[in-house]
């Protein structure tokens, strides 16, 4: 799982232009594209979308931002999954954390769900409940040393999805109480789909919604073109414009994760960031990055740590058993790298 997403909108770049800010093209002269930005879960967002509408969505899509945030940031001490982490197991009794939680808690079950169905999918390639072992190696990496293999261990006992549970009233509660999680790899694009689907809720029929990186796109853009993404050469020396392939998409979610970028050496050996979540190894493979295609942002976010985790050969295995999937790999072969479009 990758874990640390500050710079992982490198791995995409969009292509637009300051023009969005005006009215549209011939495709649709009656529409003005808006578009914004902002922070959100550790990273950044932008969205640039076409309406009829006289005034601008931003106010309710800040709103749907502090939302998501308060309920699945780990970077927020006050939200709810750090005090579900910091909580010892106990089901939630208290009445007041209750009804401060109340309107997080969707987004929390959501998620819990969702990587529940995809880290059996992927045999726990992706498992948000290896946050102890990603705050370990975050530990390492700042003291410049290898992780100590004892704590590894014991952070492998305490992991599995299958240890957050739901009581009767949907408040969740740990199995074992030193479980915590970290929605990181999933949060970012679950955030796209709630501000995606509230777009559309509102006839909105052209637009692109990216938080760090990963994005959902719709209809045309302010040219009356299919959405360009670029999708970086993965590379240490590369540059932000540097792209391997630029695709041309329309109404389709993608997600891209890579281990090529925020990484340490130990003794002249470079250390990944991505950490295999069942052995706590960090992963060795010729797969330079994962581009996956779906309809919903979060799942494609998800696939594509897992992806990285596997390796090309288990991932490839893994798109082509799932309808519902595409990806484009870019792997090392010798020195040179190629890539594969794998459905």
């Amino acid at each position: 799982m990758n874990v640390n997403n500050n710079k992982k909108g490198r791995f995409i770049c969009l292509f637009f232009m300051l023009a969005v800010l005006a009215s549209c093209t011939q495709s649709d002269k009656a529409s003005t594209y808006f578009q914004t930005e902002g922070n959100a879960i550790g990273t950044t967002f932008h969205i640039t979308y076409g309406t009829k509408q006289l005034d601008s969505l931003e106010q309710k899509v800040d709103s749907i931002v502090f939302a998501v945030n308060h309920g699945l940031s780990t970077y927020q001490e006050n939200s709810l999954v750090s005090s579900f982490n910091a909580n010892s197991g106990e089901i939630w009794k208290d009445p007041e954390e209750v009804k401060h939680f109340e309107n997080d808690m969707q987004h929390f079950v959501e998620m819990v769900s969702l990587s529940k169905t995809i880290s059996n999918e992927t045999s726990a390639a992706f498992d948000p409940t290896a946050a102890a072992l990603f705050d370990l190696y975050n530990q390492a990496k700042k003291e410049g040393v290898l992780m100590d293999k004892e704590q590894v261990q014991e952070c492998l006992k305490h992991q599995g999805i299958q240890n957050i549970q739901f009581d009767d009233q949907g408040f969740p509660y740990k199995l074992d109480s030193f479980v915590t999680v970290n929605f990181n790899a999933i949060a970012k694009g679950y955030l796209v789909d709630i501000i995606a689907d509230y777009l559309t809720a509102n006839g909105v029929a052209n637009y692109m919604v990216e938080v760090g990186g990963e994005m959902r796109v719709k209809g045309k853009n302010a040219e009356g073109r299919s959405w360009q993404v670029g999708i970086n050469v993965p590379l240490i020396e590369a540059r932000d414009e540097d792209f391997f392939k630029i695709l041309e998409l329309e109404n389709v979610s993608l997600a891209t994760s890579g281990n090529y970028q925020n990484f340490y050496k130990v003794d002249g050996e470079l250390i990944g960031h991505t950490i295999d979540p069942r052995t706590g190894e960090p992963i060795v493979s010729n797969l330079k990055s994962a581009t996956v295609l779906h309809d919903f942002c979060a799942v494609a976010d998800a696939y594509a740590t897992a992806c990285m985790v596997l390796g090309l050969e288990e991932s490839t295995k893994l798109i082509k058993g799932n309808s519902s999937l595409s990806a484009f790999f870019i792997y090392e072969e010798g020195e040179e790298l190629k890539g594969i479009y794998v459905e």
